[in-house]
């Protein structure tokens, strides 16, 4: 499955930058329309894997709303409305119970074999259901995507070689990205197994006595689990419990975008750091990934348990997203990212699923606070503050 990913990705990669260089040929250098028209060449009318995600749990919230009412699934606990939907005979459970089989491997920071995925845990996924409900949108209208359609769209002026070559290439490149995402998927699913392996053997040696507690044994190298499979070792358990300990710190790292030397981490507490003011007309300029303008109120969240508290129609500023991002996009309205590319999981999800992003917008979190009015332009990349709503 490793292998299939690799090969994969390198093909898109190939795709993606004869696209890239075709614009920036017919553009003349990097400018912004560049990115934009790249973003709008690589929308499909096809299922991405990372795209249907937030389309399947909007499918599933929409079912619920059919079945037995908003107001009463969302007026459950999150353990009531889990056990409804596991046990329910309704279609809407049993879309959540297929959801979760095609899914369930998937979660935040899935190539770590500590992290909690949807299928263990779903109760992230229950209290994100219990908001889609209110703002259940119905079925979404499919966009003609034909490729004379997209060159009626484009901002960089094309020849008629150049347009000759995009009706060749970009199917090549449409038909990688939907590779590259489905390989993605299966190396984390392949993946997953070691990690339900490791926890089963975690639980056979609490019940053992030679773990004090599951997940420490994420925090062991294969060789000192084996140590202590045969000695008991104490001097093992020490250090594990050492690294668990200092875990929270590394975590909470980040690093600049292009590191030269030794990396070293950003120190936000540092008294040296550049400080930011509030500006009434702040406007910030980023890449543009997904076509779009929108306006509306921020949400700022550097954590799920952050965007929990999304409300419909927001528009979510982050520092980076992952697949664990995705049952999310259904309920925003836009997304600016800090650190992100042009086929970064934000930029690909967006543009699948028709929402304006802008990446690469640094300081943003920083910049902008909950509750900020902004209008978010993902033709142009722009993200500027506004005057509130009377």
């Amino acid at each position: 499955a490793g292998r299939l990913q690799v090969t994969c990705t390198e093909s898109s990669s190939s795709w993606n930058m004869y696209i890239f260089s075709i614009l920036c040929k017919a553009k003349g250098d990097f400018h912004p329309d560049v990115y934009s028209d790249f973003g709008r060449l690589l929308t499909t009318s096809s299922t991405v894997e990372s795209a249907t995600i937030p389309q399947a749990m909007q499918d599933v919230a929409n079912q619920i709303v059919k079945d037995i009412g908003s107001e009463e699934f969302s007026s459950m606990t999150v353990q009531d409305a889990e056990k409804w939907l596991r046990t329910s005979t309704m279609l809407s459970g049993y879309k959540f119970r297929q959801f979760l089989k095609k899914h369930g491997h998937r979660c935040l920071k899935e190539l770590d074999v500590k992290s909690i995925t949807w299928g263990m845990d779903p109760k992230l996924l229950v209290k994100l259901l219990q908001n889609l409900v209110s703002a259940s949108k119905g079925e979404a209208k499919e966009e003609d995507n034909s490729i004379n359609k997209i060159f009626s769209q484009l901002r960089v002026p094309l020849n008629f070689m150049s347009k000759c070559l995009l009706r060749v290439v970009v199917p090549q490149c449409h038909r990688a990205v939907r590779g590259r995402e489905a390989g993605k998927s299966l190396t984390i699913k392949s993946f997953d197994h070691w990690r339900q392996g490791f926890r089963r053997l975690a639980k056979q040696m609490v019940s053992e006595g030679r773990l004090p507690e599951i997940d420490l044994i994420f925090f062991l190298t294969l060789d000192e689990i084996n140590d202590i499979l045969e000695t008991r070792s104490p001097n093992i358990i020490s250090r594990a419990n050492y690294r668990k300990k200092l875990f929270p710190t590394l975590e909470n790292y980040k690093f600049p975008e292009i590191m030269r030397g030794m990396p070293r981490p950003i120190n936000e507490e540092d008294d040296s750091a550049e400080k930011y003011e509030f500006i009434a007309d702040l406007t910030m300029k980023g890449i543009p990934v997904s076509q779009g303008v929108t306006k509306g109120f921020v949400r700022v969240a550097l954590t799920l348990e952050e965007a929990s508290n999304l409300k419909p129609g927001e528009i979510l500023i982050t520092y980076c997203t992952d697949i664990g991002w995705s049952p999310y996009f259904p309920i925003i309205s836009g997304i600016v990212t800090e650190l992100g590319g042009l086929i970064s999981h934000g930029a690909v999800v967006s543009r699948e699923y028709g929402l304006p992003c802008v990446v690469g917008l640094q300081g943003a979190t920083k910049n902008f606070q909950t509750g900020d009015y902004v209008l978010l332009d993902g033709k142009s990349g722009i993200l500027q503050r506004l005057p509130k709503p009377e």
